[in-house]
């Protein structure tokens, strides 16, 4: 007898130092799981900067062209505006790359181009206010910003291709970190186990509170999953007085107060706090017929409680006159980003925690072998839904992506109903399609079985459709393609959505007048190299055929131009031939 007790003695301490050791290896594995989490997290920070540079160059470049054609200073705002918001995302670029001396060095290039780029600009500013509309063109056709814009594109490729691979290392090293912990908790229950053998017959006293300290577990890990949220985006459209005109659902949950209760009232009386913080300025210079953003907004619903930051995009709203007769308002909750900070840091101190509890509860108690092994399948059970619930949040981000493209797409069809010029009512088509095929491919991922790469002939399919009935030319244009078989991740398959877009488009205008018939030909054929994933795109037409005095690689053409730039990304080499037909040829590596 005192041999047994001996020997439950002996096996209980063992069994405890190897939980204490368990549970150590657990928060180290944990631990490094956190800060594998925090690096992607900046990588993303990193992506979304850049992404919001080119935006802002984009739209002071918007500005300047405005003002070169108007002579209106007004249009000045937003070109100040993109250069100051610009100059605040390369301080925040320079304090994520503090510790990254080689991407320091690219961004110092990189900086040194928007600047030179922003004294371009500037310089045709100047020659528009000293010798006229004409010499600011002038200037213009001189393609030094172009040339300043492709270096631009270049420096920022490089870079996000570095973040890019940082990222997938650190995906990778996330893996791995999960895998240890999980090795780490089976190997140890399984020597717990075995060791367990010798002396189960006196654990049957403490199966009661072992039940307990599981059910207070399992409540714990409910709590934990009932802090994830979704942002939801809110719209709202005023009149020239600013009286609610439109209150969609998302604002109802995201100020969490109804629709019945704001239309046709005065915007600052519903929402008290926009005053407070002065966003009644960029209502009134929406009023104006100007365009406004506004980021990291305060706000506070004192009758609901709710409270955070959001952003906020305001655009004018014109009659047939041309006369802004009200704005409308699309507002999205910034807050979840820092929520998601703080609620991962609370995760963590749970888990830390919980590893504490757990070993104390451990020391004192002991399971039985059917226990243990129920206990494990659920926590894999817990993971393989945790996992699914990430799959089913990407889904929803790729659907929330897609809806917001399709609202830009939404209010450019809008907009382009108050437009009479032909010009310029075909520019503001032009851009709506290409909004809907990126839009487009948002939308085929989230309908994908598989979430990092899209069957690309159902999504061919889809476009085309849409630019034939865009153009109206259903029933004189036949398509043909070839792209059965082919699977593109997301970045390839954007970048070759936009070119065929281009493309196709510049068909349809340009190639059948006066109502020819005609055929359009799309194939996509893989390459066979060793060791390589080479696709070449073909991109043909049986109509008037190309002009034979134009390059198409020089021409004004913003179509030609953005498939131009769009091959250099995909890393690819574009010819044309006019054999009798127009043909655009494009060979790349996915």
């Amino acid at each position: 007898m005192f041999n047994e007790i001996k020997t439950v003695k002996t096996g209980l301490i063992f069994i405890l130092i190897l939980i204490i050791g368990i549970g150590i290896a657990s928060y180290r594995d944990i631990n490094e799981v956190f800060e594998t989490a925090e690096w992607r997290a900046n990588s993303y920070n990193v992506l979304n900067t850049m992404e919001d540079i080119l935006a802002q160059i984009a739209g002071s470049e918007e500005g300047q062209r405005s003002y070169v054609i108007t002579g209106d200073d007004a249009y000045l705002e937003s070109f100040h505006k993109g250069f100051e918001n610009i100059k605040i995302d390369l301080a925040n670029l320079k304090i994520l790359f503090r510790e990254d001396k080689e991407q320091l060095d690219k961004l110092d290039k990189y900086e040194s181009l928007i600047y030179a780029r922003y004294n371009s600009l500037q310089q045709t500013i100047d020659c528009r206010k000293i010798g006229g509309m004409q010499s600011a063109v002038d200037r213009i056709k001189l393609g030094i910003g172009k040339r300043y814009m492709d270096k631009i594109y270049e420096q920022t490729a490089r870079i996000e291709t570095d973040e890019y691979n940082l990222l997938q290392q650190r995906d990778n090293m996330l893996v791995v970190n999960v895998k240890n912990t999980f090795v780490t908790i089976i190997v140890g229950t399984l020597l717990s186990c075995i060791i367990f053998l010798t002396v189960f017959y006196i654990l049957d006293r403490e199966i009661g509170e072992r039940k307990k300290v599981e059910a207070a577990i399992r409540r714990e890990m409910e709590f934990s999953d009932k802090l994830l949220n979704s942002s939801i985006d809110g719209i709202l459209a005023f009149d020239s007085n600013c009286r609610i005109t439109l209150w969609n659902p998302g604002l109802e949950i995201m100020t969490g107060i109804a629709k019945a209760k704001t239309l046709g009232k005065d915007v600052f009386d519903v929402l008290p706090f926009l005053k407070e913080i002065g966003e009644d300025k960029y209502y009134h210079e929406t009023l104006k017929g100007n365009y406004v953003i506004a980021k990291d907004r305060w706000f506070f619903i004192p009758e609901t409680g709710k409270e955070g930051f959001f952003e906020a995009y305001y655009s004018p709203i014109f009659d047939i006159d041309k006369k802004v007769v009200g704005g409308i308002s699309v507002l999205r909750d910034s807050t979840q980003r820092k929520y998601n900070l703080e609620a991962l840091e609370r995760t963590k101190e749970e888990l830390e925690k919980r590893v504490i509890e757990r070993t104390a509860a451990l020391s004192m108690v002991n399971d039985d072998l059917r226990n243990e092994i129920s206990e494990r399948k659920k926590a894999e059970e817990q993971i393989n839904a945790s996992l699914q619930e990430k799959v089913v949040l990407l889904r929803e981000i790729h659907h929330r992506v897609k809806n917001n493209l399709q609202v830009i797409s939404s209010l450019l069809n809008l907009q382009s109903g108050y437009i009479e010029d032909k010009k310029s009512l075909e520019i503001f088509r032009e851009s709506q399609n290409r909004v809907r095929s990126m839009a487009l491919i948002h939308e085929k991922l989230y309908q994908s079985k598989e979430l990092n790469k899209i069957e690309f002939s159902e999504y061919i399919n889809s476009l085309i459709k849409d630019l034939f009935n865009s153009y109206k030319v259903n029933d004189r244009i036949i398509l043909e393609s070839n792209v059965e078989g082919i699977y593109f991740e997301i970045d390839t398959a954007i970048l070759c959505g936009l070119i065929i877009n281009e493309l196709v488009s510049n068909s349809l205008k340009h190639a059948f007048p006066d109502g020819k018939k005609g055929k359009v030909f799309i194939a996509i054929n893989k390459i066979d190299e060793v060791g390589n994933h080479k696709y070449s795109l073909i991109i043909r037409d049986d109509g008037i055929g190309f002009p034979p005095n134009i390059d198409f690689r020089k021409t004004e053409s913003l179509g030609l131009q953005l498939v131009t730039t769009l091959t250099e990304q995909l890393g690819g080499v574009i010819e044309l031939n006019r054999n009798g037909y127009t043909e655009f040829k494009i060979d790349f590596t996915a």
